[in-house]
């Protein structure tokens, strides 16, 4: 058997023999599967590999043109393999899909909450927005500038002692010299002085240049953006809550419901609670307005969101009258069914 040289042709013609192969039956699959082998092995280099790839290529070449020819078991063959490569893909499919579930899910549980509010500013930083959970670089940032500004603290201190070090000795140095320094260059008066001080002074001018950016950023004005940005996130606070709370009403208790209707009252308040008082606390922790609940929040002084629902237990006045027929009509459905199980009934 002979082996093409070129791999990109032959490799084309295994691709179009693949596209008609089960008897008139388009075998999508299958050219798929094709394409994707001629993409990833199309820049192999390897004179073996190579070989290898034809070789199997003009084998599936040959079964390719006998399916087409009319050999039914090859047909079968093909067709089989068309439907397990539709089942792997759609298992990769749902892998994908479930994958990406999971990303989203992490990176909501991750994802950072602007809550409105701010960490208020300081000589270590600006005004920041509280977010949750807080970057570790802005804890960080803080660390760092308040270490760094005792650093600076404790070397400016350093640096004013020895600065008045060296003036002493340059009194002490002229008062033993007397009138004689004149014209006299001493080891720490005179010019020797200017020396001796300059590059104190200019490590100390650094160290005051930093320590004056602290206040500077502690001074700093507020920026339109950053209240800007606060004003949204409290508008979807606020919108927020309200979905929650109507999502109350519906019954549909989220985790925050939940954790706040196991809450108890405080100990020293619990231990001198009867049993009725416990239970009546534990049903108004419920988000309930309506029903046996709202007596209960009304009989302890509770404030209600909605202080008239709960005089629609029996219904709006003005669906009285719709009321009425259909409890009719439940009451004459029932009697009816009652007397047809008691004909039924064989005494």
């Amino acid at each position: 058997m002979c082996v093409p040289r070129s791999t990109s042709v032959h490799i084309q013609r295994v691709r179009d023999a693949a596209a008609n192969v089960s008897g008139g039956t388009p075998c999508g699959q299958v050219r798929d599967r094709v394409r994707v082998l001629f993409r990833e092995n199309r820049h192999t280099t390897s004179v073996v590999q190579a070989t290898k790839q034809l070789r199997q290529g003009h084998k599936w070449l040959d079964a390719f043109r006998s399916a087409k020819a009319g050999n039914t078991n090859l047909q079968a063959v093909l067709d089989r393999y068309d439907r397990v490569l539709a089942v792997r893909r759609e298992e990769r499919l749902w892998k994908e899909r479930i994958h990406r579930v999971f990303r989203e899910e992490a990176s909501v549980r991750t994802r950072r909450i602007h809550k409105g509010s701010f960490i208020r500013q300081s000589l270590y930083n600006k005004l920041l927005p509280r977010i949750i959970p807080q970057p570790e670089h802005i804890g960080g940032m803080i660390r760092r500038r308040r270490k760094a500004r005792d650093r600076r603290l404790g070397v400016k201190s350093e640096l004013r002692g020895w600065i008045d070090d060296l003036k002493r000795e340059c009194r002490f140095e002229l008062a033993a010299v007397g009138p004689a320094h004149h014209g006299r260059e001493g080891e720490y008066y005179g010019n020797a002085l200017g020396e001796w001080l300059q590059p104190l002074q200019d490590k100390l001018k650094i160290t005051d240049d930093a320590l004056s950016r602290d206040i500077k950023r502690f001074q700093e004005p507020y920026s339109p953006e950053m209240l800007e940005a606060a004003r949204r996130a409290r508008q979807r606070k606020v919108a927020n809550k309200t979905r929650e709370k109507e999502r109350e009403v519906r019954g549909l208790y989220s985790k925050s419901t939940i954790k706040r209707m196991r809450q108890g009252p405080p100990a020293h308040v619990l231990a001198k609670m009867t049993l009725e008082q416990r239970k009546l606390y534990r049903i108004a922790l419920g988000p309930s307005e309506g029903g046996y609940a709202a007596a209960v929040k009304r009989k302890l002084g509770m404030k209600l969101r909605k202080p008239d629902l709960w005089k629609l237990e029996g219904g709006r006045a003005e669906n009285l009258a719709m009321l009425e027929l259909k409890e009719n009509e439940i009451m004459a459905e029932n009697e009816r069914r009652q007397c047809k199980d008691a004909e039924g009934i064989v005494p």
